[in-house]
């Protein structure tokens, strides 16, 4: 028994650690290619004197890349040593971020931007889950991956003042080449030493049993996703999504242009903005997931379109007043998990358990699709009639939008109740 004991209390140390690692991989490598790259949007276009519109197509670029390989890498899982994949994941996504320093055309950013995003679904979206799942086949997995991606807004705590200040100092150029550098040398020694799967022994073997296994969850089992996409709801919800993803795509890479650039605020102020922004990421990543536990999807959705208009009063307000950009942070920081953790989560409660995995698949894809178009859309709307136009465009996509996801979630439910 006591053997048993420390083997266990060894497991757990193993386990641990990997969460750890896959958090840091969040922090490090992951926020570089995510998240500090919309500080560097009004320093590019004043340098070479690109409009916002055509450099805002890095991330349109970036999300059709990263959305066209998934299914081709997700294939490569299971087949190809963990390390391996990770490497080539850190590489893809460093060296990209890298690139632009040595960048001078738009082609050659968009480029970049797809490589580095590819490398960024290798690793993170597709790579942490994997390693995540496997050494938490059955007890601990929402937990662990919980814990894993917050390591993203922790690492954006920092990286957003580092960033900003780095701008202020010794511009785009520079910046680039040195995150790119510190993205591949903190990644590669934590994969080359800690990235692996885990033994036989090591974890406890996941049951398998469909039976077995709705015996413990008596969620809503769902009529498939051939079924599912016939339901003409089905697509009211995936259209909202994508309409609610081009508000998403704008808030997210365009506040650091607006503010810097637009209202002229300050590196440090931008730097604190984006800081507490990723720090309330953090809470709204924790808060939002016990959310849809306790009161379910149209509530916390309900929940999350208040925050969104909070988010953009506060950006529209903030030209008068800068200190109330802070609405922004702290509202757009809450609302995080309507794009980190709801769209699994919707998949599966509102659509039912069956092949959810597939309808996730779909919604994942136009949601993508919308997020690719928006900074875009919001880049040509703010060339041709300034930042107030875009930000009132964007209200009117997250009012449109979150109208049909919150009425088809209420019709698919009421659907649901009908079958039971």
């Amino acid at each position: 028994m006591k053997d048993e004991a420390l083997q266990s209390n060894s497991n757990n140390k193993k386990k641990y650690l990997i969460v750890f690692i896959c958090m840091f991989m969040q922090a490090i490598p992951f926020g570089v290619a995510q998240n500090i790259q919309p500080l560097f949007i009004p320093y590019v276009i004043n340098d070479f004197g690109f409009s916002l519109a055509a450099f805002s197509l890095i991330f349109t670029f970036g999300a059709m890349a990263s959305a066209a390989f998934s299914p081709f890498l997700g294939k490569l899982f299971g087949k190809i040593n963990i390390k391996i994949l990770f490497i080539i994941g850190t590489l893809l996504s460093s060296l990209g971020f890298l690139g632009f320093g040595f960048a001078k055309t738009l082609p050659q950013f968009y480029i970049l931007s797809a490589v580095s995003q590819v490398g960024c679904v290798l690793f993170s979206g597709l790579g942490v889950p994997y390693v995540i799942n496997n050494w938490f086949p059955k007890k601990g997995r929402g937990k662990a991956l919980g814990i894993a991606f917050s390591g993203g807004s922790i690492g954006n705590v920092f990286l957003q003042q580092i960033t900003s200040q780095m701008l202020a100092s010794n511009g785009a150029s520079y910046s680039y080449i040195v995150f790119g550098l510190i993205s591949l040398l903190c990644s590669l020694p934590a994969i080359l030493l800690f990235i692996r799967m885990p033994k036989d022994n090591e974890v406890e073997v996941a049951d398998e049993n469909i039976n077995e296994l709705n015996e413990v969850d008596k969620g809503f089992e769902g009529l498939g996703a051939k079924a599912t996409t016939k339901n003409k709801y089905f697509w009211i919800f995936s259209i909202g999504y994508a309409i609610i993803a081009i508000a998403i795509s704008a808030l997210s890479t365009q506040y650091a242009t607006y503010f810097t650039g637009e209202l002229g605020m300050s590196a440090t102020l931008v730097g604190t903005l984006g800081s507490v922004f990723a720090l309330f990421c953090l809470i709204g990543n924790v808060t939002g997931g016990a959310l849809f536990d306790k009161i379910g999807t149209l509530k916390t959705m309900s929940i999350s379109l208040v925050l969104s208009i909070i988010a953009i009063i506060g950006l529209m307000m903030s030209s008068k007043i800068h200190s109330l950009a802070f609405l922004f942070s702290v509202a757009y920081g809450l609302n995080v998990y309507s794009y980190m953790s709801a769209p699994a989560f919707m998949a599966t409660d509102v659509f039912g358990k069956k092949e959810s995995s597939v309808i996730l698949g779909i919604i994942s894809l136009l949601f993508a699709l919308g997020f690719a178009f928006g900074s875009t859309l919001f880049g040509m709307i703010v060339d041709n009639f300034g930042f107030n136009a875009g930000w009132i465009v964007m209200l009117v996509c997250v009012l449109l939008g979150y109208a049909l996801l919150l009425t088809s979630i209420k019709k698919v439910k009421d659907q649901n109740e009908k079958l039971a």
